[in-house]
């Protein structure tokens, strides 16, 4: 994210958990480079909806392309969503200061 606010948004999942929403969503597994693809467009929703929330607070954010992250991070700010039977999604911000 750019603007008056920097950073990055990373979505961390277990369990598989992006898989079976995936599944949930279009009724079919996915896997490789559509699984990458669809974890990037739900990055790309949550960023609309935080840029959204903070244009009413007089914040101005741009969205910039997502990127697909493959192994471990440095945490900053962890907000967890557990979903019932499916697993847990781990929003991570990484604010630039």
């Amino acid at each position: 994210m750019t603007g008056d606010i920097r950073g990055r948004k990373i979505i961390e999942e277990t369990n598989g958990c992006m898989i079976i929403i995936g599944e949930s969503m279009f009724g079919i597994p996915l896997e490789g480079e559509m699984l990458e693809s669809f974890a990037a467009e739900l990055g790309n929703m949550l960023a609309g909806n935080i840029a959204t929330s903070l244009a009413g607070e007089n914040t101005l954010i741009d969205i910039t392309p997502p990127i697909f992250i493959v192994g471990n991070t440095h945490e900053a700010i962890n907000l967890p969503i557990s979903l019932k039977g499916v697993g847990t999604l781990h929003i991570i911000l990484m604010i630039e200061m």
